[in-house]
């Protein structure tokens, strides 16, 4: 039976003072774009443009899209989306003072309505306050017609006892 092993021997590394110090004057930053919507994904620094690349720098364009057929970046520059955004934003109603501004207006509308309603009690009350008198006003006239027939037939009663007293 043969050995199905096989011995790999590792190349050594070498060590810092060994390696060749970094040449940047070959490399050069490249922008990269997906392949598929052309978007920016990030920058190379490379000797050799990789694929789906371009030296062309997006720098000032907010989420820059690499057009292939005119060969450039396209895209809202950074400034017109702050002010874009800023636009928005100031469009945009805090909900607190959302908030704030219908707790208002329901005090307003319940102040209101409050004032009617005391208007309202207060009609009442006096409304009221006149039925009572006249109540009281008919009771007390009720009762002297009452007490004035009574006067008056113990009066008669009292005429035909003396009469038949003096007879």
């Amino acid at each position: 039976m043969a050995d199905d092993t096989q011995t790999v021997t590792a190349t050594p590394q070498p060590t810092e003072a060994q390696q060749s110090p970094i040449d940047d004057g070959n490399k050069t930053w490249w922008y990269e774009y997906d392949a598929t919507t052309s978007k920016y994904t990030r920058a190379i620094f490379s000797s050799t443009q990789p694929e789906n690349t371009t030296a062309d720098d997006p720098q000032g364009l907010y989420e820059p899209v690499f057009d292939k057929t005119a060969g450039k970046w396209t895209g809202e520059t950074v400034d017109d989306f702050m002010s874009k955004m800023k636009a928005q934003a100031d469009a945009v109603v805090d909900p607190d003072k959302q908030q704030t501004s219908q707790m208002l207006q329901m005090i307003v509308a319940l102040k209101a309505e409050v004032s009617t309603l005391k208007a309202q009690s207060a009609t009442i009350a006096t409304t009221t306050a006149q039925t009572a008198v006249s109540q009281t006003a008919s009771q007390t006239t009720s009762q002297l017609a009452s007490e004035s027939t009574t006067q008056s037939a113990s009066q008669s009663t009292s005429a035909v006892t003396e009469g038949a007293t003096n007879a």
